[in-house]
């Protein structure tokens, strides 16, 4: 993923905690930002996706 898109999309998560911490919570603006995070993820997910796959990634799972 890349990583500027990861700060941006924590920053957007960070904003919604303080706007709830200050008392200051409008829905319409935390539902903005809700939405700006679902966007950023599926833009990060249809940039990753259909890639090539690193073999190297693959390992057996640990036994229990």
């Amino acid at each position: 993923m890349n990583l500027q898109l990861m700060f941006e999309i924590a920053k957007l998560a960070l904003s919604i905690v303080d706007t709830h911490l200050e008392g200051t919570d409008q829905d319409l603006s935390v539902e903005s930002r809700l939405l700006q995070i679902i966007r950023n993820g599926a833009q990060a997910y249809r940039q990753h996706t259909g890639g090539p796959l690193d073999p190297a990634l693959i390992k057996a799972e640990e036994p229990l």
